[in-house]
């Protein structure tokens, strides 16, 4: 790849063909010499040759760019704004309206999920700190939505495929985050194809998904959000009951509080994707899951009826899970 050499105060800038750095606010470019990313969390510069993209930069936008090639896209004395002043009409994106329908709600959280994704990848890549865990975090969030409204986002079959990565990526960062505050190597996961495909598969579902004429969606997608998701949820947190329930009587105690969290876990990431139209707060679960995290420390006995009482104050919270004027799918 050959670039332009560039005049003193002009910046050389660097993107794919389809300017995936500039749609996600990040700009990449050469001046006297020097590179700089730009990204939220601060500019990143090193000398470098103006031949091509240093290779330590674009690993670390590989999130962003999933592998295309980086090649220059304008010359121009300024920064971002400049820059998206004059490739404007490139990165025009389609409106994505705010129908008020289940899958719209939901959608927007899966947006957001898949942008936290991608977001906490740079921030790994750079050494920052709790970032492991906020990528980990993004995609149990997915899996969560994944399953709990599956029937609005176009069925379990769909989706399994979707959940058995996200576990995947969450087992193979696992270990990276007991050291998510030292600085530790990247996972070796995020230098997959595989991690590459998950990616690129999140993004076609989420424009599938938004595009799908309305009439060809499912009955549950297009409904208003209000009626649907409430029973949703409602189902989540009748597991979590169940499992509650299941306590005293389980034969291995310590995965009995495990599956517990875990369906705790679900149905925040429920409330937290339903939040628009739920009338419940999701915040109230986390002291519950606290909780559960003492109790799994020091599996007593007589901590069953304190994790049980518990859940039937919080329960009270989620009464209106139950009362909403929800009609299910």
């Amino acid at each position: 790849m050959s670039a332009t050499v560039t005049s003193l105060h002009e910046t050389e800038f660097f993107d794919t063909d389809s300017l995936r750095l500039l749609r996600h606010n990040l700009t990449l470019g050469i001046q006297d010499g020097r590179w700089c990313l730009d990204t939220a969390d601060g500019p990143i510069s090193m000398a470098g040759s103006d031949r091509g993209v240093p290779p330590t930069l674009s690993r670390l936008v590989r999130a962003y760019t999933r592998d295309d090639q980086l090649v220059p896209v304008a010359r121009l004395r300024g920064g971002r704004e400049d820059l998206r002043a004059r490739l404007g009409d490139r990165i025009a994106v389609p409106a994505r309206p705010h129908d008020g329908s289940a899958r719209g709600v939901v959608l927007e959280y899966v947006r957001a999920q898949i942008a936290a994704l991608a977001a906490a990848d740079l921030a790994v890549r750079r050494g920052m700190p709790d970032s492991v865990h906020r990528l980990r975090v993004a995609a149990r969030r997915l899996r969560g939505v994944f399953t709990a409204y599956a029937p609005v986002l176009g069925g379990r079959k769909l989706l399994k495929e979707f959940g058995g990565a996200l576990r995947w990526l969450g087992g193979e960062l696992a270990p990276a985050q007991l050291a998510d505050d030292t600085g530790a190597p990247v996972p070796q996961a995020l230098d997959s194809y595989r991690y590459v495909q998950l990616l690129n598969a999140l993004d076609v579902l989420e424009v599938v998904l938004s595009e799908q004429p309305r009439r060809d969606r499912p009955k549950a997608a297009r409904r208003p959000a209000a009626k649907v998701l409430p029973p949703l949820a409602r189902a989540v947190a009748e597991e979590v009951d169940g499992r509650v329930a299941a306590l005293p009587a389980a034969p291995d105690q310590e995965r009995a509080v495990l599956d517990v969290q875990k369906a705790v876990e679900r149905l925040r990431y429920a409330l937290e994707a339903g939040a628009p139209v739920m009338p419940v707060d999701a915040e109230a679960l986390r002291a519950f899951q606290r909780l559960l995290g003492d109790f799994q420390d020091s599996v007593v006995a007589g901590e069953h009826l304190r994790v049980r009482k518990s859940w039937r104050d919080l329960r009270r919270d989620l009464r209106p899970l139950w009362t909403c004027s929800g009609e299910g799918t």
